[in-house]
This record gives C-alpha cells, structure tokens and sequence, in this order.
C-alpha cells in the first residue's frame, strides 16, 4: 500500500473548492489563530516569569515551597493509611530549583504513588513508604514494606530509616481512620439488628454503637 500523500494534488484540489465557492476563508479563524497565538505567547511569558521568580528564591524559601506543594497532592485511601518518608538531598533541591522539568518530575512520582490503591495496606495494618531522590533521575530508589515485616518490627525500622525524611506523614493517621471505621460499623451493625429485630437492642450494645 503507497500511504505517500501527493501535495501537489491537494494544492490544486483546495484552490479548485476556493473557486467554487465551496469553500471560503472566514475572518473567525484567522482570529481564533490569532488569539491562540496571543494566548501562546502569554503562557510562555508567564512560564519564563515564573522560572525567573524560582531561581531568584534562597534554597529555603524553594524547600518551603516544595513541602506545599508535595502537602497538597491527593492520596488514596491507602496512602493516607500509610507512614511515608520523602527524602531529599540538598543536591536534589539545587537540581529542582534549576530544573523545572526534574521537579516536575519528582512531584509527578510522588503524585502517581501516593494515588495508588493498595490493597494489601489494609489487610496488613498499614504499611510504610520511602522515597529517596538526588540530583538526577538515576539517583531516585524507593522502598516499602508492612508492620509485620522483621518479625513485627516494621514500624522502628521506618522510625531508623526515616530519620533524614523531609516531608512526612505518621501512621497515626491510619489508627484514627481505623477506629472511625470501627464505630461506623459498629452502628451498622446495629441498624441492620435493628431492622431484623423489629426495632429493638439491648442496652449495651446501643451504647457500644453510639460511642
């Protein structure tokens, strides 16, 4: 099959339909080009300035920005079930800073992990995430494991391991969350004894269903 496209075909084809009339230039796309040009050039303009802006700030100022924004990327719920370490290097902080490209990067990692569904996080208790970046994509390495990993000693091995940790979350979080699920249970199961039992519980476990 010949996929070659004969230019000087369509070239004579497209000023055939022009003289026709079945095809008119119209003022509208010649505007809507221009206005697409116009709005291209501000974003740039606006992408240069920001970049400008970044540059001129002292390394702390950056590392403050960067903990925001790694604060406000989503998670699932698995993630927030989670104890998660970011590290990174002073070496990885200058790189970002002069490279917009790699620290888009590196928060398009952490994004994609932390919204992620893991459902062994659950089963297990929970679980415990590293992330160690450098000045270069090579340098990335992760790790993860569960509470039970060492025999039940996965929780002081993330407290060792995430000493450095620039920007972290405890699993605190997650035994807030288990114990909020726990009550809601508690008063579904209630409700649907209630339901079987024509409106009546005992005491007790009324109470168990309202703490």
């Amino acid at each position: 099959m010949n996929d070659t496209i004969n230019i000087n075909y369509l070239t004579r084809l497209s000023g055939q339909l022009a003289q026709s009339g079945s095809v008119r230039p119209t003022r509208t796309g010649g505007a809507n080009f221009g206005d697409m040009a116009a709005r291209l050039r501000m974003e740039q303009a606006s992408s240069a300035q920001a970049v400008l802006e970044q540059a001129d700030l002292s390394l702390d100022d950056y590392k403050q920005s960067i903990w925001k924004k790694i604060s406000e990327l989503p998670m699932s719920t698995s993630s927030r079930m989670q104890s998660i370490s970011v590290q990174i290097t002073d070496e990885g902080f200058e790189a970002m800073k002069n490279d917009p490209e790699y620290e888009a990067w590196v928060l398009d990692t952490l994004r994609r992990d932390f919204l992620f569904e893991n459902p062994w996080t659950s089963v297990c208790g929970g679980g415990y995430v590293i992330h160690h970046f450098g000045a270069a994509k090579e340098q990335y390495h992760g790790e993860s494991w569960y509470p039970g990993c060492m025999g039940g000693q996965g929780a002081a091995l993330f407290d060792k391991k995430s000493e450095k940790s620039f920007w972290e979350q405890r699993m605190e979080r997650h035994e807030q969350f288990m114990e909020l699920q726990k009550k809601a249970d508690a008063r579904r199961r209630m409700l649907m004894k209630l339901r079987m039992n024509g409106g009546t519980v005992s005491a007790a476990e009324l109470l168990m269903g309202l703490l």
